[in-house]
């Protein structure tokens, strides 16, 4: 996840995964200012290879917490990768997408489009 959680201009300082249903995870993005942002939530559903489904918190609005299903779909030896937000209410859902979530989640699938290349 290093090399393309995130927008480019963040560093991953800490990345802990307890991968399992109910199990946490955390990751802690660090800027060139040293600033850092938290994210954090558990593991709810875990269908390999099709699904998984976590909690979603970014710490710096503590409370505001969405659900979000990750799918994964082959089709002729490609796998297209489809992420749903659910949001507790239309508030929280503007306010995410006020925080600049939408451009950082677009950066993040081109980074993990290009990481994949180099595999």
């Amino acid at each position: 996840m290093r090399h393309w959680w995130g927008p480019a201009r963040y560093t991953l300082a800490s990345c802990k995964m307890d991968f399992r249903p109910g199990g946490a995870w955390r990751i802690v993005q660090r800027g060139s200012d040293g600033k850092e942002f938290a994210f954090k939530g558990e593991y709810r559903e875990i269908v390999a290879p099709e699904r998984i489904v976590i909690t979603f918190e970014f710490e710096g609005a503590p409370g505001q917490v969405s659900v979000e299903t990750l799918t994964l779909t082959e089709r002729d030896g490609k796998t297209t990768y489809t992420t749903r937000s659910e949001f507790p209410s239309a508030e929280a859902r503007d306010a995410m997408l006020q925080s600049g979530m939408e451009s950082g989640a677009r950066e993040t699938m081109d980074r993990l489009a290009a990481y994949l290349k180099t595999l």
